[in-house]
C-alpha cells in the first residue's frame, strides 16, 4: 500500500499546477493493478492530509491557492475551446445585464457526468465540440431562452447582440447544435424571428409547427432600441 501511495503522490507532484485529475481515469490509466477500493481510499487519505485537494466528487488536484481559476482553466481547456459561459457571466460578456453573481455556470465537454458542482462553479456536460462557431450558437440560444429571466436587461445591448448574431449566422452549425442539445421550441422560434427580420436565410422552420403559437418577445419592438 505504501508503494502505491508514494506512486500516487509522485503522479500528482508531476502534474502541472492547476490540472484537475479525474480519479476514474487515473485509476484505469495508471493504477489498475491495485484494487479500486484501495486506490480511492488512498486518494481520500491524501486529500485529508492536505497532500492533494479534492475539488469535487471523483476529482482531485495538487493543493493550490487559486482553486477557482484552476478549475475554470481545466473546464475551458488549454485552447479555451472546451467550455462556454452561460448564465450571468454570459450576459455580462455582451453587456446585456450588469447584474453580477458569484455563481458561475458553464457548459464543458471535459466532464463525464451530466453535471459537476465545485463550490460556486456549476458545470453542465456538452457532448459537442465547443469551438468558436458552436459556442457562438450556444451563447445565442442561452440568451434567447432566458430572455425573460435576465435581470435588469439592457434591451439596446440585446438588440445589438441579436443583430450581430444574425449578420454572422451559420445555419449548418446552428442545426448541428440543435441536433445535439435540447432547447425549447419557443427559443428556436425566437431565433427564427430575429433571423427573418434581418432577412437571413435559415432552416429553423423544420423544428417548428405552423399550427403552434410560441411565446416569444415582440422582435420588432426590441430591434428598435
Amino acid at each position: 500500500m505504501v508503494k502505491y501511495k508514494d506512486k500516487i503522490i509522485a503522479y500528482f507532484d508531476g502534474c502541472p499546477d492547476g490540472v484537475v485529475v479525474a480519479a476514474n481515469e487515473l485509476y484505469e490509466k495508471e493504477f489498475s493493478k491495485m484494487s479500486e477500493a484501495a486506490f480511492f481510499k488512498a486518494l481520500e487519505r491524501l486529500a485529508k492530509s492536505g497532500i492533494i485537494q479534492r475539488v469535487a466528487k471523483g476529482m482531485y488536484m495538487k493543493s493550490a491557492s487559486s482553486k477557482g481559476d484552476d478549475v475554470l482553466n481545466h473546464f475551458f481547456g488549454e485552447n479555451n475551446d472546451n467550455g462556454v459561459y452561460i448564465g450571468t457571466r454570459l450576459y455580462n460578456k455582451y453587456g446585456i445585464s450588469d447584474v453580477r453573481s458569484d455563481e458561475i455556470w458553464l457548459y464543458s465537454n471535459s466532464i463525464k457526468n451530466e453535471t459537476c458542482n465545485i463550490d460556486n462553479i456549476h458545470v453542465k456536460k456538452a457532448d459537442i465540440e465547443l469551438d468558436y462557431e458552436n459556442a457562438r450558437v450556444i451563447e445565442a440560444l442561452e440568451i434567447l431562452q432566458n430572455y425573460y429571466k435576465i435581470e435588469n436587461i439592457d434591451k439596446y445591448k440585446f438588440a445589438r447582440f441579436a443583430r450581430q448574431f444574425a449578420i454572422g449566422y451559420n445555419d449548418e452549425r446552428t442545426v448541428y447544435v440543435l441536433e445535439h442539445m435540447k432547447y425549447k421550441k419557443s427559443t428556436i422560434a425566437f431565433m427564427k424571428k430575429i433571423l427573418d427580420m434581418y432577412k437571413v436565410e435559415n432552416s429553423l422552420q423544420k423544428y417548428l409547427s405552423y399550427a403552434s403559437r410560441y411565446k416569444v418577445p415582440p422582435v420588432q419592438r426590441i430591434a428598435k432600441h
